[in-house]
């Protein structure tokens, strides 16, 4: 076997100090599919150095080459749109097309963001007689990325594009379970002149080491719960500000009147789409009573009718999960939820005939109260559970005494009362009538157990920058003696004129 791949810098890949190295498995088959660097601490170290020189020279270009430098990444991403494609199905059990998209979505974040660079702006301060300040919005200088392994390339963009257009350096420690597309898209960037990117790969510790970092000003954690706590525990050392995403699967609310031929399709869709291991996967959808026996015969029906097979295979619907571990997890948690009185729909186990690969088969759970494992700790996979509601009101306070908050569905036709659940449901983001809202131009904020920080839109710019103050006075400076050096001077005169 070939070399490991090394630490993207400077355009080169370069080996780790220590040399061992992680094996990348192929999802639909569970054999090695590359090998790539394991990072240490000291790797740690050097790609800092390496990335905090490169940003200062990145926010001494002019905002022009800053930007032309940002579009040579998105063509660069653009014209490698089918290996990247590849790496990502291949390694995370994506089918083709989806990872496709997610490149997609990544080009069109780096390529939106290149358009905000020498756009962030401060405010005039004119409100105390005298004086006269300003604010401006500086780099923190070097973010740092810690990313689940799914939606790989776009994650990356989201956090690299809007740090560069403010004018940090980025770097990203890449999953080590789907490194390589990470880990190919830093390499494309320094060869486009991004020199302050750099990705590398290494087990869980040497997460602690970077959030740990006095290097690294800001941390962008998205991947699971436990992960982020972990993170955020680490950072305190530093004090570094964070933006948390944790991942898990959320809510949809599907009114009475709502367009079923519309709604259950795009819910199996938001479900089952790359084996329901999307950070934005609907997992639980509320059916209003009037539409709930008509929708489970449908999202059953078109469950059972979902073609899974090897992510390149042009016939298939749904890959697998990225991993026999993860498949594991998703079956125990069918069975304690079955064990606990829910009941299975559709699907519920391994795809019989299919070796190899980690394939679960589309699955549909309805009688999960919302105690029910399956409610409470939804598994990362295709399981999509399903509940009646008479009352949208109950149904949004049980939605919200669950604690995230990071996305909500609602399908429905009564503008009215669509309006009115929206405002009830204590999340960040609400999709009407869509299940896949995702653009650079739009802010995601995860609310409460989900995390903190935006992602996306202008806010991101908010995030990743700080306020410096800036204020004059202009007062004449004979009448500036401060009251204490009056004293020491024996002077206990109330103006500049007295003798």
């Amino acid at each position: 076997m070939s070399d490991p791949v090394g630490i993207p810098l400077s355009g080169a890949f370069v080996p780790p100090a220590e040399g061992g190295h992680l094996d990348v498995a192929d999802a639909a088959t569970g054999a090695v599919l590359l090998r790539v660097a394991d990072c240490g601490e000291k790797d740690v170290d050097a790609v800092l150095a390496a990335v905090t020189g490169a940003a200062a020279r990145w926010r001494a270009l002019t905002a022009p080459e800053r930007t032309e430098a940002l579009l040579r990444w998105a063509r660069e991403l653009d014209d490698h749109r089918d290996t990247l494609a590849e790496l990502v199905a291949r390694e995370s059990g994506a089918l083709r097309a989806e990872a496709a998209a997610d490149v997609d979505r990544a080009v069109a974040c780096v390529r939106h963001y290149a358009g905000l660079v020498g756009k962030i702006d401060g405010r005039t301060l004119s409100g105390i007689p005298g004086h006269l300040g300003h604010t401006v919005r500086e780099p923190y200088g070097v973010v740092a990325g810690l990313n689940s392994w799914n939606s790989a390339p776009s994650l990356f963009a989201w956090q690299a594009a809007p740090a560069l257009a403010c004018g940090n350096g980025y770097v990203l420690r890449a999953h080590p379970a789907a490194p390589l597309a990470p880990v190919l898209m830093a390499h494309l960037a320094q060869r486009a002149g991004v020199e302050a990117v750099a990705a590398f790969t290494g087990r869980d510790a040497v997460d602690t080491r970077l959030a740990r970092h006095p290097a690294v000003g800001v941390i962008a954690f998205t991947g699971s719960a436990d992960d982020g706590r972990e993170v955020v525990r680490a950072s305190a050392d530093q004090v570094a500000p964070l933006t948390v995403r944790l991942a898990a699967p959320h809510n949809a609310f599907v009114l009475a009147g709502a367009d079923l031929d519309a709604a259950v399709p795009c819910l199996a869709h938001s479900r089952f789409a790359c084996a329901g291991q999307n950070w934005f996967a609907a997992g639980h959808v509320y059916v209003h009573t009037s539409l709930y026996e008509a929708f489970v015969a449908g999202v059953v029906a078109l469950a059972e009718r979902l073609r899974v097979g090897p992510p390149l295979a042009a016939d298939a619907q749904m890959g697998p999960l990225i991993s026999a571990e993860a498949r594991d997890r998703v079956a125990a948690a069918v069975a304690a939820g079955v064990a606990a009185g829910a009941e299975v729909r559709a699907g519920g186990g391994p795809v019989p005939g299919l070796d190899g690969g980690a394939y679960f088969q589309p699955t549909v759970v309805t009688g999960a109260w919302p105690s029910n494992p399956l409610r409470a700790r939804p598994p990362a996979g295709p399981v999509l559970t399903v509940s009646a509601f008479g009352d949208p009101a109950a149904a949004a306070a049980e939605a919200n005494a669950a604690g995230s908050g990071a996305l909500a569905q609602i399908w429905g036709r009564d503008a009215r009362a669509v309006q009115d659940l929206a405002g009830r449901l204590q999340t960040g983001t609400v999709w009407i009538n869509t299940h896949d809202a995702l653009a650079p131009e739009i802010p995601m904020t995860p609310w409460r157990g989900s995390g903190y920080g935006a992602s996306g839109g202008p806010d991101a710019l908010d995030e990743l920058t700080r306020t410096k103050a800036v204020v004059w006075d202009l007062t004449p400076l004979t009448e500036r003696t401060p009251s204490l050096t009056k004293a020491a001077l024996g002077d206990d005169s109330e103006g500049p004129d007295h003798d």
